[in-house]
């Protein structure tokens, strides 16, 4: 039943006296003005009883409020005073033999009624403390609770309590929601092994099995949480104890780590491609210090991996490339996201400059926020070689063409001087530009750099059919250069069809002799170039009134272009042609002729 009314008054006001304390000079005042209180109250308006008790609910009031000493105080001041108002016209001393002893017993029991009040009071310090101290305790607990069941419910995580047969104890809203529990089914006692289906295995079992016997286990396993999709998860077990024993409980802790483990999967494919990739891959930060360079930017540029941290951006350009970097790249980067286009970095070991196909872009951090550059280059090298080298090619082409107009120029002008008819003009100019072809057909085949002498007879003297067994051709191999080729291919379809036209071919048994010989010291610059074309057995020769277009062509084209002495000999007995020319200017050069 609750305490009375008055009773509860009186506790609060004890209580109010404990923790609310006076300074003690204020309680002896307190008490000197109760006790004196008592006196006055006693001397006029209670005049038939002892003196000594309106003074004893005023000490007890007092020890009670204010502890021994106060009480101690009050009981010798009420002794006091009570034995003065007793004592008449002789003052305290006056008092008779009986009124000391009462004044004495008054003061034994005050004493006894202090003590037991303090004892009092005392307890009810402690026992208020008590009652404080276990409030806070409950106030406590009840905030730690709160918090672990804040944090438990923020957590993502799956938590579980299990006993030793894998039963559940306690689950957390996020679990619950996991599991997927209809609200009607309690979670005391549900096997665990219903809600989880674990997929190749049952890893959790053991993991639960070994946390009853104290060992903590952490596996990842896919399983299907009451027949859903399977997902991926991380679990730990680990065994609750308490006090230093084991409670035969277990703590299951599992996360789902499906996306988690999806992104690292596409992570580790994006990084085997950068790995794997023949082109420049590298990262920066803001401060352009290299941060992430994979193996073929190493090679690219020299570097080992555990040099790149020491270099920065700049330092993988080319000198004269860098202020285009500062002023355009990375400035267009930061604007527009990326920047493409061509340009040179240099190799660190051989300083050599490699020209790449540049492309920078933006890295940044998921909410937007720009936190470096990357950058993907392609070595541009054997692109920039086969440009120089179209280049070349077409300078030489252009070359080539303008030397052969110039050649089939002075062919067709010649040719049409010399004729006699339109008819003979066409024929002879047909039949020497078709040797003019065959002639660029073979240095075709070498990329106009070399032509074969041995070659190109054959093939100028082809046309020719049964006459060609007639000429005797013989000689070392010796290539020579292209504006050679094309004189001496003109030269040799000159000579063979005069031959077969007035000269050693032109009757049954006339014979022609071709040959090539190198005379001279072992050195190429002292060496020389002796070509002869005799032709024996055939008509006799008288010199040419004039001088036709093959002469002159035979002697200005060979003499320009073999840079030889070239001469011509008219004798009766054959035609008999002679070069002599230093090796070096006739031979190949790889050079355009």
């Amino acid at each position: 039943m609750p305490p009375p009314r008055l009773t509860r008054l009186f506790e609060r006001f004890l209580s109010l006296s404990i923790r609310r304390p006076v300074p003690v000079a204020a309680q002896f005042g307190i008490a000197t003005g109760v006790i004196l209180l008592v006196s006055v109250v006693r001397v006029l308006f209670v005049t038939v009883l002892l003196p000594w008790l309106l003074f004893l609910p005023a000490i007890l009031l007092l020890a009670l409020t204010f502890g021994r000493a106060v009480g101690i105080y009050a009981t010798f001041l009420a002794a006091v005073l009570a034995g003065w108002s007793i004592a008449g016209d002789g003052g305290f001393l006056g008092l008779d033999l009986l009124q000391w002893i009462a004044s004495a017993l008054f003061v034994i029991v005050s004493m006894g009624i202090v003590l037991l009040a303090s004892e009092l009071r005392a307890a009810f310090v402690r026992a208020d403390r008590l009652m404080r101290d276990a409030r806070e305790a409950r106030d406590e607990l009840a905030s730690r609770e709160a918090f672990l069941s804040g944090v438990l419910d923020s957590s993502g995580d799956c938590i579980a309590v299990l006993d030793g047969d894998a039963s559940l104890l306690f689950l957390t809203d996020n679990a619950w929601r996991a599991v997927s529990l209809p609200d009607d089914v309690p979670v005391r006692g549900t096997p665990w092994h219903d809600l989880w289906q674990e997929v190749g295995g049952n890893r959790a079992q053991g993991a639960i099995a070994a946390a009853c016997e104290g060992h903590a286990t952490n596996f990842i396993a896919p399983a299907r949480v009451r027949g859903a999709s399977m997902r991926w998860w991380d679990v730990s077990v680990s065994p609750i104890a308490g006090d230093g024993e084991q409670t035969g409980r277990v703590l299951l802790v599992a996360r789902d780590i499906t996306e988690r483990r999806a992104g690292e999967r596409e992570r580790n494919r994006l990084a085997r491609v950068v790995e794997n990739s023949a082109d420049f891959i590298g990262v920066a930060g803001l401060d352009q210090r290299v941060e992430f360079l994979n193996p073929a930017g190493c090679n690219m540029v020299g570097l080992s991996p555990e040099e790149i941290a020491e270099t920065r951006m700049l330092d993988y350009i080319w000198p004269e490339d860098s202020q285009r970097l500062i002023r355009e790249v990375l400035p267009t980067i930061r604007d527009a996201g990326s920047w493409s286009g061509e340009i040179n970095v240099r190799h660190f070991r051989t300083g050599d400059r490699i020209p790449v196909h540049y492309l920078g872009f933006q890295v940044q951090e998921q909410d937007g926020s720009l936190i470096g550059y990357g950058a993907v280059m392609r070595d541009f090298s054997e692109v920039e070689h086969a440009r120089a080298q179209q280049r070349l090619l077409n300078n030489e082409l252009s070359h080539r063409l303008k030397n052969i107009l110039t050649m089939v120029q002075a062919i067709a002008a010649q040719s049409i001087r010399q004729a006699t008819t339109l008819e003979d003009a066409g024929e002879a100019v047909s039949a020497r530009l078709v040797a003019l072809g065959r002639a660029t057909d073979i240095l075709t085949t070498t990329s106009w750099q070399t032509a074969e002498i041995q070659a190109l007879v054959a093939t100028v003297l082809g046309p020719h059919g049964a006459f060609r067994r007639r000429i005797r051709v013989e000689g070392p191999i010796v290539s020579v250069n292209p504006r050679a080729a094309l004189a001496l291919a003109l030269a040799i379809h000159e000579l063979a069809t005069n031959a077969i036209k007035y000269g050693a071919l032109s009757n049954d048994n006339g014979k022609v002799a071709l040959q090539w010989s190198i005379a001279g010291g072992p050195n190429e610059a002292d060496q020389r170039l002796h070509l002869t074309w005799r032709e024996t057995g055939g008509p006799l020769v008288t010199p040419p009134a004039r001088r036709g277009f093959g002469s002159v062509m035979i002697e200005r084209s060979l003499k320009a272009y073999f840079r030889a002495d070239v001469s011509l000999d008219f004798s009766p007995e054959g035609l008999l042609l002679t070069l002599d020319a230093p090796l070096a200017d006739a031979v190949a050069t790889g050079q355009p002729g």
